[in-house]
């Protein structure tokens, strides 16, 4: 090969190479100015709700099953479809599976449990609230009483309340109770708080928003230092979903949880003379809300003598995260919440939310009244239903 050609080819490599060199430059530059427009995602805006009740349809439940006394605590749902409804919650003194073809249709009744000698429910035991876990085994939290002699206002036997858990494994059929509390009191049954009632009592259970915790609410009746009102403390829930209650968490001041065991915050309170008492809570997937149904005590508008309630009654309260309340409280019912005497004022409490539709989307607001003690409280209820404004 002449020298001449050589270079010609040389000259010819060199320029390819410089004309690849200069054609990946310019790819590579396109791409990084190359600018891919999505399309703007405009976040959905949030949706408010409003509770809307009918209260021009106020009727019976359970009204000729022979029982009076009832719903003494919460309720709790065992089943609930277009033919069969089972509930369970406190008459008198025990707990009773109420059964019928609808929530207005309650024919039948049977005892679940009574109150047994040597236990802390000896004098009480008010099966109420109850959960589900994934493999069908009902968890439901108890009002349970020990009676000590003294007597609360309507002649109602005074009590250190204790907060128990009976556990079904059989849909509902029958409930095996804890032999001891779940919730420990730093308060034992000697301490004499001033007043006829003492310890912790009326609970509501629901779990968490994602399923990853259980929630308890009651109330605190020892009072020192406040009043009565309510509190809560939260279990954790195995991997299978089922809850742990070997361990209780309780609510310091700081909104978070401790195994010490503490007296837990109080969640809901009265203000002034009055106190925010038996609650009822569930997380609701349709406003992606907790909601609270409970009632207020208002026992200065007794104590002032005044013959009709303006304060007291049924409330409700939303909650993002179930431990913070902070969004006002709605009246729905007025009437006095407990009953102060035995057979000269009426009286409804103990409301609860039970759903009729599985998104959770209407219900019943259930709760019991009486015109006095003497003549006992039953069980009523009314629609409820939410609407998007």
């Amino acid at each position: 090969m002449s020298s001449n050609r050589f270079v010609y080819f040389r000259k010819m490599t060199l320029n390819k190479i410089i004309i690849l060199l200069l054609s990946i430059t310019f790819i590579i530059s396109c791409q990084e100015d190359e600018t891919i427009v999505l399309d703007e995602v405009i976040p959905e805006a949030p949706k408010n709700y409003s509770l809307e009740f009918d209260f021009s349809n106020e009727y019976p439940i359970g009204h000729d099953l022979g029982l009076n006394f009832f719903n003494d605590i919460t309720v709790g749902v065992i089943s609930y479809t277009a033919n069969e409804v089972q509930l369970i919650t406190a008459a008198n003194t025990s707990s009773y599976i109420l059964s019928g073809n609808s929530i207005s249709d309650l024919t039948e009744s049977s005892q679940v449990a009574a109150p047994e000698p040597n236990t802390f429910y000896k004098n009480y035991v008010g099966l109420g609230q109850l959960i589900i876990d994934p493999q069908g085994i009902m968890y439901s939290v108890f009002h349970a009483e020990e009676h000590d002699g003294s007597i609360l206002p309507g002649n109602i036997p005074g009590f250190y309340a204790s907060i128990g858990l009976g556990i079904s494994n059989d849909n509902g059929v029958s409930f095996e109770l804890n032999a001891q509390p779940i919730i420990q009191n730093i308060y034992d049954i000697n301490y004499d708080n001033g007043a006829g009632d003492g310890g912790l009592g009326e609970p509501s259970i629901t779990y968490s928003k994602d399923s990853t915790e259980v929630y308890v609410y009651y109330v605190d009746h020892n009072r020192t230092g406040r009043g009565v009102n309510i509190c809560m403390v939260k279990f954790n829930v195995k991997v299978d979903g089922s809850p742990d209650f070997s361990t209780c968490y309780y609510l310091d001041n700081n909104n978070t949880f401790t195994s010490s065991v503490i007296r837990s915050q109080e969640v809901v309170a009265g203000l002034g003379y009055a106190d925010a008492i038996f609650p009822h809570v569930t997380y609701n997937a349709f406003i992606d809300k907790y909601i609270m149904v409970y009632s207020l005590n208002h026992y200065g508008e007794f104590t002032s003598g005044v013959d009709t309630p303006v304060e007291s009654g049924i409330y409700y309260r939303l909650s993002d995260d179930g431990l913070s309340w902070s969004e006002p409280a709605k009246k729905i019912l007025t009437g006095w919440s407990i009953p102060f005497s035995y057979d000269s004022h009426s009286y409804l409490w103990h409301p609860n939310l039970i759903y009729s539709q599985q998104d959770q989307s209407k219900g019943h607001l259930v709760y019991s009244k009486a015109a006095n003690l003497q003549e006992g409280h039953k069980m009523w209820a009314i629609e409820f239903q939410f609407i998007e404004n």
